[in-house]
């Protein structure tokens, strides 16, 4: 039960690490929950804003490597494949056995090693924020924050009715513009970075990646694209 309970923590930050604010949210909100603050857009706020959906409703494929560090100072590393608008995998290299799967409708999550599988509707989970096929930073989404360095664009973003489950700060190059890092604050202050490898945008994607096959169903252990 100990080993259990620690992969079911180990399961959360690493959903986090996905493009997540947190698995709270998927939880009923607090009927007093925070609205987020919405940043003071400058011109220029609101043109790097445009850029940025620009750049994602053009994104059909991304491949990468990641590493992934936790403020505790756990590192992971594998592999990432998305493929606009709604499907992603994340495939953790060993010793880690985690996949997340999205497969344009659910949201799985396996764990090798127990042969346990967890799925969430896609559309209730943070998760599909980067997955639409607009991608838009308004409505649901309030940006709180935005940041400029030699190179570097950063914008933070909470959800719009419920700010205290936590912040995605997505992490942008200027030349070219490509998404890089992106690090997420959970609503207990835990943040959690994953930074993309040798990106590889544009590139065709086998769909097998994105299909699931319950090895309790199947017989077969689930395959690794790292």
């Amino acid at each position: 039960m100990l080993m259990k309970g620690l992969r079911v923590s180990i399961a959360r930050r690493s959903l986090l690490a996905v493009l997540a604010l947190g698995l709270p949210l998927l939880a009923a909100a607090p009927a007093l929950a925070a609205k987020a603050k919405p940043w003071p857009l400058t011109p220029q706020d609101k043109a790097d804003i445009a850029r940025i959906e620009t750049y994602f409703d053009g994104l059909k494929t991304l491949s990468a490597k990641f590493l992934q560090v936790t403020d505790a100072g756990a590192v992971s590393r594998g592999a990432v494949y998305i493929q606009r608008p709604g499907r992603m995998r994340f495939d953790y290299a060993p010793p880690s056995p985690v996949v997340m799967i999205a497969d344009g409708t659910l949201l799985i999550f396996h764990d090798r090693e127990l042969v346990e599988t967890t799925t969430l509707p896609l559309s209730t989970t943070p998760v599909a924020f980067l997955l639409r096929e607009k991608f838009r930073l308004s409505q649901d989404i309030t940006v709180t924050r935005i940041d400029r360095g030699p190179g570097v664009l950063r914008v933070s973003v909470r959800e719009t009715d419920d700010a205290d489950q936590g912040e995605l700060t997505l992490q942008f190059s200027d030349a070219p513009f490509r998404l890089e890092q992106w690090s997420v604050l959970d609503s207990q202050s835990r943040q959690t970075k994953v930074t993309l490898i040798d990106t590889r945008l544009g590139d065709p994607i086998d769909p097998k990646i994105f299909d699931f096959r319950d090895p309790k169903f199947f017989n077969q252990p689930v395959e690794r694209f790292n």
